[in-house]
């Protein structure tokens, strides 16, 4: 649960405790784990279960059950006597193929799978899956240190496999969005991975929308993902400006991503580069080579761009900096404020940029890329545009947009009021 969602996670525990008074509520995922402290002394959650979830969660209704002492959990906060009390991480768990499938049949799944919500393109009955855990970078930005730990646990490629041939029997699914922080770290889990999809012959398409790492990344291993069926991914440069990057500690080589770009482009997987704008210390200088970037991508051949405006996220270092200096309150505002990251209202946390200058900045660059990419290469995005408006089947990030904005939003529309009238 990120902090975006705080706020209706809170209402949602108020309406719980108004019905059911005495039972304990618990709170699990990121926002939780960054704060929990706030969690505690502003809502009506007992219990917050911090980081990796699944064991300690079982350890707390066993205890409850049992009425035994919640400080002998490990990887929980509580509230006791108006203390709060925080028992420290769990240990990680390492054997992940342990850990059942989710149990999607107790959920509406058909309603989000014909909403298209998962957040990859949309080229096919999509589902989300997981096939690792955590990232092993330290990226000042991200939560990833303070809710996984740096340590990169994979699932094996068969249990992964396995549980796509699953989804695909039991809710028809042809394409499968991958979730991972980073699913690409060894070259060895993923060259098996991809082998083992095309042994099966399983016929599936499958994307990585959030993103991965670029280091192993090379001729074969894109020629291996685009066989086994991977249509789309991203990498993510985040600046163009080298200074910024030892800034942030984004442990990456721009002349090296380049190439691995080339190798996916090359094998026919569109690609998608993400950045973000706006760090505690930006210049007008690293934007301007951030800028330089976006438009050699642009010549490359990316056919999607995303620039965001930096918001310190709850559990990451420079969330927990700017805190220190007094710069960030929790209330509802900066919760929420992630809902804003391409309107004018979003605030700059550069000292030296405001967030006028950093919200025109940010149009500028989309238009700079899409602009330039579009002059480069017209038939390509005449044919991308044909393919979305006359079939439904987007093969890029502005086509899903064009898709959502003007076909998904409103058959949602026409959908609710059906039902409205049939009620």
């Amino acid at each position: 649960m990120f902090s975006i969602l705080w706020p209706l996670s809170r209402e949602v525990a108020a309406r719980v405790r108004e019905r059911f008074p005495k039972m304990p509520i618990i709170l699990g995922g990121e926002h939780g784990t960054a704060v929990y402290e706030n969690v505690l002394a502003t809502s009506e959650y007992d219990i917050v279960v911090m980081g990796e979830g699944e064991e300690t969660f079982l350890a707390v209704l066993d205890a409850i059950e049992g009425c035994k002492p919640l400080g002998d959990i490990s990887g929980i906060a509580f509230q006791e006597d108006e203390k709060i009390i925080f028992t420290g991480f769990a240990v990680r768990k390492r054997e992940v193929d342990e850990i059942p499938v989710p149990d999607w049949g107790s959920f509406p799944l058909e309603e989000y799978i014909v909403r298209h919500q998962a957040n990859g393109i949309n080229i096919g009955r999509s589902m989300s899956i997981l096939a690792t855990r955590g990232c092993p970078y330290n990226c000042t930005f991200c939560s990833n240190p303070s809710m996984w730990r740096r340590r990169w646990i994979p699932r094996s490629p068969q249990s992964v496999v396995e549980e796509i041939e699953l989804h695909m029997k039991l809710y028809s699914v042809t394409n499968f969005d991958f979730q991972d922080l980073t699913a690409i770290i060894k070259r060895k889990w993923i060259v098996e991975f991809c082998g083992e999809i095309i042994k099966r012959d399983l016929g599936i398409t499958w994307q990585m929308p959030s993103g991965t790492r670029a280091e192993a990344f090379d001729e074969e291993i894109a020629g291996l993902l685009y066989a086994s069926g991977c249509r789309a991914l991203g990498f993510a440069p985040e600046s163009g400006d080298r200074d910024m990057l030892v800034e942030i500690e984004k442990k990456v080589n721009l002349d090296n991503m380049r190439v691995s770009m080339r190798a996916a482009l090359n094998a026919g997987i569109k690609l998608s580069c993400f950045f973000v704008i706006g760090f505690p210390n930006e210049t007008k200088a690293s934007l301007k080579n951030t800028l330089r970037l976006l438009r050699r991508l642009a010549f490359l051949g990316i056919h999607d761009v995303s620039v965001s405006k930096f918001i310190p996220y709850p559990g990451s270092r420079l969330f927990m900096e700017l805190q220190e200096k007094g710069k960030i309150a929790l209330d509802d505002e900066f919760f929420t404020s992630p809902m804003d990251f391409y309107s004018k209202a979003a605030a700059s946390c550069a000292e030296g940029i405001s967030a006028g200058k950093l919200h025109r900045t940010m149009i500028w660059m989309y238009l700079n890329f899409y602009i330039l990419s579009f002059l480069f290469r017209p038939q390509r995005v005449a044919r991308v545009m044909f393919i979305a408006i006359t079939k439904g089947r987007e093969e890029t990030r502005y086509a899903k947009w064009f898709i959502d904005r003007f076909v998904t939003r409103k058959h949602w529309r026409d959908l609710t009021a059906t039902r409205s009238t049939s009620g």
